[in-house]
C-alpha cells in the first residue's frame, strides 16, 4: 500500500515537517501508531510553494527537507520534493496560477481542487490517505476536511498538528532536532532548543459520507458545491415530480430524463402507488405478465410515446428496464436518494418506495 500525506498550506512550510515528525518521527509512537508517508503532496497558492521552496528545498539554506531525512532514517525512502509532481498550485479556470486566494471565486477554485485531489487519492485502492487541515488558511483546511468526509474511507485519517507555543512564533524551527546543539529563537528573543520542543498530534475523527454517494458521484469531475448539493438534497424531505410531456423526473434543481419504456414503467407504478395497488412482478420460470388491468394501464400510458399497444410486461421487459433506470436515477440523483425512490419489491409484488403523498404527477 502507498501510504500519501496530504496538506494544504498557507505561508507556513513549517508545518509539513511538523506534521510528518508527529506522524513518522515521535518516539512516544509504537511502530504500529507511525504513520511513515511514501509520498507527501501539498496544495496551495502559488505564493505559499514558493515559501516551502525557499524555506525547506533551498540551497542556500541548507535544504532543510534534506536535513530532516538524514536526521531521521526512516523518512529517507518518502518521495518529497519541489517539482510539480507533489507541490501543486491552484489554478484559476483558464489555467492561471493563483498567487493568493483574495476573493470569492478563488475560494471556490481552491474548494474544487481540494476536493479533486482527495477524490482522486482515494479512488486508488492501493492508497491509505492521510489530510492534514494545519495549514493555516483556515477556508482550506475546512473544505479539506469537508472533502476527506465525502471520499474518506475506512483506512483514510485526518489531523491537525499542534506546536508547543513558545515554539510556534520561532520562524526558523522545523522539527525537534535529534541533536542537542540546534537551537532557534522566537519573537520574545528566547533562544530555544528544538529537542525540547513538544509537538502533538490531533487525530480529527470525521463522519464518512462515501457511502451516501453514488460512484458516479464519486469518480466524476463534479465541483465541490455541485457534490454537496446532491448531498444535501439526499437529507431534506423528498418531494418528487414526474413530467409526463417531457418524461422527467425531478427532485428540487435536479431532472433525470427517462425512455418511453422506463418512464411508463415508473409511471404506472406510480398511479398503482395512488390507488393503493403494487405492480405484479412477472415470474421468470412462466410464461407470466403483469396481469391484465395493469397490463392495459401500461398500455395507455405507453401509448402517449409511442403508437404501439402490443407490448408485453413480462420479466424480462420489466427487468430490463429497472436496470436501465436504475443507473440513470443513480447518475443524477445519488444512491441515497435513488433508495427513497426506486420500485423494489414489496409484500406481495413491486412498487415505488416513496410514499404517494410526496409524489407530484404532472399530467
Amino acid at each position: 500500500m502507498t501510504k500519501i500525506l496530504f496538506l494544504v498550506t498557507g505561508m507556513t512550510p513549517q508545518i509539513i515537517t511538523e506534521t510528518i515528525w508527529a506522524l513518522a518521527c515521535d518516539p512516544e509512537l509504537s511502530h504500529q501508531e507511525r504513520f511513515i508517508p511514501d509520498e507527501v503532496h501539498v496544495l496551495s497558492t502559488d505564493d505559499g510553494l514558493n515559501q516551502i521552496r525557499s524555506r525547506l528545498f533551498s540551497e542556500k539554506q541548507g535544504s532543510k527537507f534534506a536535513q530532516f531525512q538524514e536526521e531521521y532514517p526512516q523518512l529517507a525512502n518518502m518521495t518529497f520534493d519541489d517539482s510539480d509532481d507533489y507541490l501543486h498550485v491552484i489554478k484559476d479556470r483558464d489555467g492561471n496560477i493563483l498567487k493568493d486566494l483574495k476573493t470569492p471565486n478563488d475560494n471556490e477554485l481552491a474548494a474544487d481542487l481540494i476536493c479533486q485531489m482527495i477524490r482522486q487519492f482515494t479512488e486508488r485502492d492501493d492508497v491509505v490517505l492521510h489530510v492534514s487541515i494545519a495549514g493555516g488558511r483556515k477556508t482550506m483546511g475546512f473544505y479539506a476536511g469537508y472533502a476527506l468526509s465525502l471520499y474518506g474511507r475506512a483506512c483514510d485519517r485526518m489531523s491537525h498538528v499542534l506546536v508547543e507555543e513558545r515554539y510556534e512564533s520561532a520562524r526558523d524551527f522545523f522539527y525537534p532536532s535529534v541533536f542537542d546543539n540546534v537551537f532557534v529563537t522566537n519573537r520574545d528573543n528566547v533562544e530555544l532548543r528544538t529537542k525540547d520542543a513538544k509537538i502533538w498530534l490531533a487525530q480529527i475523527p470525521f463522519v464518512r459520507l462515501r457511502n451516501s454517494l453514488s460512484n458516479h458521484d464519486i469518480v466524476a469531475s463534479k465541483s465541490f458545491s455541485e457534490v454537496i448539493e446532491t448531498l444535501n438534497l439526499s437529507l431534506k424531505p423528498l418531494q418528487m415530480t414526474l413530467d409526463i410531456n417531457n418524461r422527467h423526473i425531478s427532485i428540487g434543481d435536479k431532472i433525470c430524463s427517462l425512455t418511453p419504456k422506463e418512464f411508463s414503467i415508473y409511471l404506472l407504478c406510480a398511479k398503482l402507488l395512488q390507488k393503493g395497488e403494487i405492480l405484479h412482478y412477472p415470474s421468470r420460470e412462466f410464461a407470466d405478465d403483469i396481469g391484465q388491468a395493469h397490463q392495459q394501464l401500461f398500455n395507455q400510458i405507453y401509448g402517449y410515446y409511442k403508437n404501439r399497444d402490443d407490448i408485453i410486461v413480462d420479466n424480462s421487459y420489466l427487468s430490463t428496464a429497472l436496470s436501465t433506470m436504475k443507473r440513470k436515477l443513480i447518475a443524477e440523483f445519488g444512491m441515497t436518494i435513488y433508495e427513497k425512490i426506486c420500485i423494489q419489491s414489496k409484500a406481495h409484488g413491486y412498487g415505488i418506495v416513496l410514499p404517494a403523498e410526496q409524489i407530484i404527477i404532472h399530467e
